[in-house]
């Protein structure tokens, strides 16, 4: 916007100075004895070599600023196993690592990959999508920067013999949550087979434990496959108000909290509050952040929704009064797939990481701040209808 404005006052000083030739022309004068013998002729010249200036300064600007950024990517690229390209509105190619070579053909994006751009272009946000490109399978997500800039990361799917040490750690994670239940199910179940007397209390605990231990591998097995369907199917797209998707989330909650003595509140301004986007990832999202504050508060558990307009987004905040967070998994880890802050509890360690993924396939964010023995707040930001990711 800086070097549009500065372009349109240089090509209306030019104008301005075409005209003033033609009329110096006319009274036989020389522009440049025009310009600099008249206080209005010196100030209109002085004002088109600073505007010469100032577009030549923010020609230096941006190069600056697309410098830093490149270095910026090149920093963290290093710590990526995904592909990760940059490339403007039109598919050309800022600047890539090396892991994602794959992608291109020669200098250009692959046509599949434009493809993908440009439903990110026209949807405003995330576009994900299972693509062949070359001889290999890969998951790429396409999604928007700032000045009209889009980035492409990519996994491949397709062995290539090299071990992928967070697939086989995810395995391991997930084998050995599994076992777990599993063993208390089958050491219940043995006792209560093996018992030479009906003992109905023993019973009593058996079959809860056996219950409690069953819906837990339910869960993790829900887990799971609701965190793969978030690397396949593409988000169905359609208007909502936010604060309906916000109360279905809490109404589902609403009776546990009772049960349990606990407190969930919501305030949000009066008007609807648009927003385009998959109402039932959202409000999966929302149950998510619900469960967790009543999970992990105590009997006088408050968990506080309230909602902010702001001219480009939503603002949405979880405030509760809970354990807490330890501070070694803040900011970003304890949004990570299997970390779990606490060793207590039956959570499948994907449920922040779910939450996540959600929130920035619609082009948002989510942060959490948290004192241990205070409370939780976690903040999302989801942008307007119309307003790119910021």
């Amino acid at each position: 916007m800086y070097r549009l404005l500065v372009i349109v006052a240089l090509v209306g000083w030019l104008f301005i100075t075409v005209i003033a030739s033609e009329i110096s022309r006319s009274l036989n004068s020389p522009l440049v004895l025009v310009r600099f013998t008249t206080e209005i002729g010196f100030f209109w010249a002085l004002l088109g070599v600073g505007l010469l200036l100032m577009l030549l300064l923010g020609l230096f600007r941006s190069r600056a600023a697309r410098g830093r950024w490149i270095k910026h990517y090149q920093a963290f690229s290093l710590y990526l196993n995904e592909g990760v390209l940059v490339c403007n509105a039109k598919g050309r190619v800022h600047w890539h690592n090396e892991s994602a070579s794959s992608l291109l053909e020669g200098k250009l994006l692959d046509h599949n990959l434009r493809v993908l751009l440009k439903r990110a272009q026209t949807n405003k946000g995330v576009a994900l999508q299972t693509l062949a490109v070359g001889e290999g399978r890969y998951a790429v997500q396409a999604l928007p920067l700032d000045r009209h800039t889009y980035a492409l990361i990519s996994r491949p799917l397709n062995s290539t013999g090299q071990p992928n040490n967070f697939y086989e750690n995810f395995i391991r994670r997930i084998v050995h949550d599994m076992r777990n239940p599993l063993a208390a199910i089958i050491g219940h179940a043995a006792n209560m087979r093996q018992s030479p007397q009906f003992e109905p209390e023993s019973w009593r605990r058996s079959v809860g434990t056996i219950e409690d231990e069953a819906q837990r591998l339910a869960r993790l097995v829900d887990s799971m496959l609701f965190d793969a369907r978030l690397a396949y199917v593409p988000l169905a797209i359609t208007r909502h108000d936010l604060v309906d998707i916000l109360e279905e989330a809490l109404y589902a909650q609403d009776e546990r909290a009772q049960r349990e003595g606990k407190t969930l509140e919501m305030q949000s301004p009066p008007g609807a509050m648009r927003l385009e986007g998959d109402r039932d990832l959202l409000v999966r999202a929302f149950e998510n952040l619900i469960d967790n504050s009543l999970k992990y508060s105590g009997a006088e558990g408050c968990l506080r929704i309230t909602l902010e307009s702001q001219p480009n987004a939503y603002i949405i905040r979880f405030e509760d009064n809970g354990e807490g967070i330890p501070p070694e998994y803040l900011p970003d880890r304890i949004f990570e797939p299997l970390v779990r802050a606490r060793a207590h509890g039956s959570g499948s360690g994907l449920g922040l990481s779910t939450v996540r993924k959600i929130i920035e396939m619609h082009g948002g964010t989510i942060t959490a701040n948290s004192r241990l023995a205070v409370g939780t707040t976690m903040t999302i930001r989801l942008p307007r209808p119309g307003e790119a990711a910021r």
